[in-house]
């Protein structure tokens, strides 16, 4: 009895280069958002270009291409395979894709056994995508809220209290002065002293005054 088994797989082309993916997941969606499970980039690519199904068939399962989302919106420029406008189309192996007049896939059926298989994909430009896209795509928002929760409470908790923060060798505490009363008493005493000194010169009698001759006779 023989190991081997049907692999499907997607050779893609797009603006960031060539790479190959496996499939084997019920359903793929296709478009430049990154919550598709397969993300192509060119001019006319839709946000939701398409979407692969599983279809069963007589030797295991086929993949079989619609135009648009899964609510069935078709994208704005369309798919073409081997050249012709379709809606839906059930692949072969060999069968172009064209997303949007820019981006091309090939896909591919191929009977080897899980080894030989593996060896396949480390010998080509391999990309696994086994989580669902959406739900990863969530799943990393949440984990990057709370990434970043964790850096701010982090970081909150690294900043000193304002006082410690804003503590220099030029604001600490100055040294003790003098008790408060100390400066009101020597401030009274030293206003007495001027007052005193102002009313003894008001009483002074005033200094005679030089007689001139005639008051002399």
């Amino acid at each position: 009895m023989s190991g081997n088994r049907e692999h499907h797989l997607l050779n893609i082309e797009d603006e960031t280069g060539k790479r190959t993916i496996p499939l084997d997941a019920a359903t793929y969606s296709i478009g430049r958002d990154v919550t598709n499970a397969i993300i192509i980039h060119g001019h006319g690519v839709s946000r939701q270009h398409a979407l692969l199904l599983r279809i069963p068939s007589p030797n295991g399962y086929r993949y079989r291409v619609v135009d648009g989302n899964a609510d069935g919106k078709p994208s704005a420029n369309g798919i073409l395979v081997n050249g012709q406008r379709v809606q839906s189309h059930e692949l072969k192996d060999g069968d172009e894709i064209n997303f949007g007049g820019s981006v091309k896939a090939h896909y591919a059926t191929v009977s080897m056994g899980e080894a030989e298989f593996i060896k396949y994909l480390k010998s080509v430009n391999y990309h696994s995508i086994k989580a669902v896209p959406l739900t990863s795509t969530i799943t990393q928002a949440e984990e990057g809220g709370d990434d970043k929760k964790s850096a701010e409470e982090t970081q909150l908790n690294a900043t000193p209290p304002p006082l410690l923060a804003n503590a220099t060798p030029e604001s600490a505490p100055a040294p003790k002065s003098s008790p408060p009363w100390l400066l009101i008493v020597g401030g009274i005493v030293i206003v007495l002293l001027i007052a005193g000194i102002g009313v003894v010169m008001m009483n002074r009698p005033p200094a005679p005054q030089p007689q001139t001759p005639t008051q002399m006779q």
